[in-house]
């Protein structure tokens, strides 16, 4: 792949580094335990094993944990974007009715940056008392000046808000001549693009449930990483990590926010420890807006050049975006295609709001909106198509750079060669259009370990320290236990999402997949080896030749030799047979490719935009589970046509205080927002597992944004896509302007 300027691959998740960890390409065919190209349950579609209890309600959440005598915990938040607490009293609180604790999170003569700033906490009773309880602490606040947007921030004027300066500048990267490759541009592209801030809207908010036994601590909590939120508590509370136990048996989402205990968790501990009580504390809605993490904003103003035979010349850009109350906003400028000159200045501005935090595929949805926009109106000003320019300037194809073949594949399923010149001339309101754009990632993992026991009575238990955001592990892992053992994924019982169990790392960056499979086949191939020990005096065979299959266990050479299953668990008479292992290489691998193409209908009177269908097509190394596969390209492109369409974190430019905080008026896609979704899974067995949470994600909005521009003949360059820049743009046009 070409080099990126600015960013690695995959960006660091929340402090942990969740990099390329150096994996190959390709799996290694001669592995011990290699994946097997004979599959039975492997690549098939398999109902989610926990489907069940979910839609039954049965499901136990942080919010469902109950425990006597529990108490409810609540935050008092600033009022302010930047000021300083002179006065913190907490007395108040303590007195009224049902409060059991009160602990401070700020200190006096702190500083507090953004609305929704964590001030201090309470405990009690309930809900109510303790919302009530929380209003009534005394906090004196002095006001200090505060930047509500990136605009103030950027004014030689501003006031110096932050340590270091309003804006941090990066280092120049450049490569090639700038100067030669503008005078070998035919054309030239002048243009500026931006992107919004989006919060994650979690389903299910941050938060947990605290109960201390003596120096022990139990946590239910929401998280991403039941180890590394583990390590978080004993670090913040100064205990061992031996003491702590975290528990997430279900999750609802978390799309990159939810790595550690946060402030509300500690804060959670600390209340039970001072009331000697179980304490829930889960955010509200308005709460995940203003504090629990988003995906910055970018702004780049770009100059670009190409040939008149449609081969990129140059590219420079200024680049600029906010994070936050002092967070980066950092984005991969030019996104895949190769611009052999090449110069990009980039700048994080940090306002007063809340704190970026890795959001699915962190920084790629924004930089590749920025240059698929950009390759759009450089394929326009050499009147080529635009499939044909993207790829001439593809970087050479590879097994994890599969788009020379994807674009041609989806072009020809997408009905592309029906795609009207920019503007749909069809008369009426209503015009249609086509876009597309490609994805890059990462995808490596490793480090997972397990723990497989196979009992006497034929059960088979699998034990894993990952956890299931939804997205099937649970499953995956049932699924590759069942291949490896010859049973059905019904026989397997999966035990995840508990600190106690082997260690896993957390789910983010699409590396639980590659991680958690390799460790799995590994460890349940081993605990095979351990029960073919056991049998093969009554089954006759030396071990070496056992192995298992259609619930039977018996003779490579011989298959007429053999046991059932149950049989020959029986043989382990009282001592089952356990086994830990983890992950080893060659059975995974890294870095993922698709394309996607996007057809919308937009109506010229209101501005309103549809996306009528998508088509997504992604590898990801060996298809584990078809099935949760798909749903992760089926969720990841509703996200991104609600970053194309609707959702937009806006901030009051007088108070910096979020005007949508809610479900109301930060809109994401409803059901008749939902397109037809056509999904192609590229196989690719011999590569091993790769990770396919991100890549559906990153390519959406950028396809729909160039899709709306083939429609209305005219290019918005913002997104969200809203009615009234649609129509702005329209207008623009229609008076002349340069659009």
């Amino acid at each position: 792949m070409a080099d990126e300027p600015m960013m690695p691959l995959d960006e660091s998740i929340a402090g942990e580094q969740v990099a390329e960890v150096n994996l190959p390409a390709t799996a290694n065919p001669n592995s011990p335990y290699a994946w097997p190209k004979e599959r039975r349950i492997l690549s098939t579609r398999v109902n989610r094993i926990d489907g069940p209890v979910k839609v039954s309600g049965r499901a136990k959440y942080s919010y469902d944990m109950k425990r006597p005598g529990m108490l409810y915990g609540r935050i008092l938040r600033s009022p302010h974007p930047h000021a300083r607490i002179t006065a913190l009293d907490l007395g108040p609180a303590l007195k009224m009715p049902g409060v059991k604790a009160a602990v401070p999170i700020a200190k006096v003569g702190g500083k507090l940056m953004y609305v929704g700033d964590e001030v201090a906490a309470v405990a009690a009773v309930t809900e109510d008392q303790a919302r009530d309880a929380a209003r009534a602490i005394k906090v004196e606040y002095e006001i200090l000046p505060f930047l509500a947007n990136v605009e103030q921030a950027l004014q030689p004027e501003a006031p110096p808000v932050f340590e270091g300066g309003n804006v941090k500048a990066s280092q120049t990267e450049e490569e090639g001549s700038i100067t030669a490759g503008f005078a070998a541009a035919a054309h030239i592209v002048e243009q500026t693009y931006n992107t919004q801030v989006q919060t994650h809207v979690s389903l299910e908010t941050h938060g947990c449930m605290c109960e201390w036994e003596g120096e022990k601590l139990t946590a239910w909590v929401s998280t991403q990483a039941v180890h590394g939120t583990r390590e978080g508590f004993a670090t913040s509370l100064g205990i061992p990590q031996a003491n702590v136990r975290v528990i997430t048996e279900h999750m609802g989402g978390g799309f990159g926010s939810k790595f550690g205990p946060d402030v509300q968790g500690i804060a959670c501990a600390r209340l039970a420890k001072e009331a000697k009580a179980p304490v829930q504390l889960m955010l509200d809605r308005r709460e995940e807006h203003l504090a629990a993490g988003n995906r910055p904003s970018a702004y780049a103003k770009i100059k670009a050049g190409v040939s008149a035979d449609g081969m990129l010349t140059a590219f420079e850009a200024e680049s600029w975006g906010t994070g936050g109350a002092g967070a980066s906003s950092g984005f991969p400028l030019p996104y895949i295609y190769t611009f052999p000159n090449r110069r990009r200045v980039h700048k994080d501005v940090y306002i007063n709001a809340g704190q970026q935090r890795a959001m699915r595929a962190p920084g790629h949805p924004q930089g590749c909106f920025i240059t698929e926009m950009l390759m759009d109106e450089l394929a326009d000003r050499v009147k080529m198509d635009p499939i044909e320019f993207r790829i001439r300037n593809l970087p050479p194809q590879a097994p994890n750079a599969m788009w020379r073949e994807y674009f041609k594949i989806g072009a020809s399923k997408f009905g592309w060669d029906k795609r009207h010149a920019t503007g749909d001339p069809t008369p009426g309101p209503i015009k249609r259009g086509m876009g597309c754009a490609a994805n890059r990632w990462g995808g490596g993992g490793r480090g997972t370990q397990a723990q497989c026991e196979i009992l006497p009575d034929g059960g088979v238990v699998v034990r894993c320290g990952t956890q299931d955001l939804g997205v099937g592990t649970r499953t995956l892992i049932a699924v590759i236990a069942a291949e490896t053992l010859g049973l059905q994924v019904k026989d397997i019982k999966v035990e995840l999402g508990d600190s106690n169990y082997p260690f896993s790392g957390g789910s983010g960056g699409s590396t639980t997949a590659p991680a958690v499979s390799p460790a799995i086949r590994v460890t349940v191939s081993k605990v095979l080896q351990e029960l073919a020990t056991r049998v093969a005096p009554a089954i006759g065979v030396a071990a070496a030749d056992i192995t298992a299959s259609g619930g039977r266990v018996h003779s490579k050479t011989t298959p007429g030799k053999g046991l059932s299953w149950a049989d020959a668990c029986k043989r382990l008479q009282t001592t089952p047979v356990s086994v830990n292992a983890g992950w080893e290489p060659g059975l995974s691998a890294s870095g993922s490719s698709g394309v996607q193409f996007a057809e919308v209908s937009v109506d010229i009177e209101t501005g309103i935009a549809k996306v009528d269908r998508i088509l997504c097509v992604q590898d990801c190394g060996l298809i584990v589970n078809q099935l949760t596969a798909e749903s992760q390209c089926i969720g990841g492109m509703v996200m991104g046509v609600g970053y194309a369409l609707y959702e937009d974190r806006i901030l009051d430019r007088n108070t910096a205080m979020q005007v949508n905080p809610n479900m109301e008026w930060y809109l994401v896609p409803g059901m008749s927002d939902i397109p037809k979704i056509d999904i192609m899974l590229m196989n690719q067995p011999e590569r091993g597992v790769i990770g396919i949470g991100e890549p559906p994600t990153i390519s959406t909005a950028a396809a729909i944004a160039n899709a709306v521009a083939n429609a209305i003949g005219v290019r918005v360059r913002s997104i969200p896509l809203t009615p009234q820049k649609v129509l702005t743009a329209l207008e623009g046009e229609r008076a002349g302007g340069t659009q």
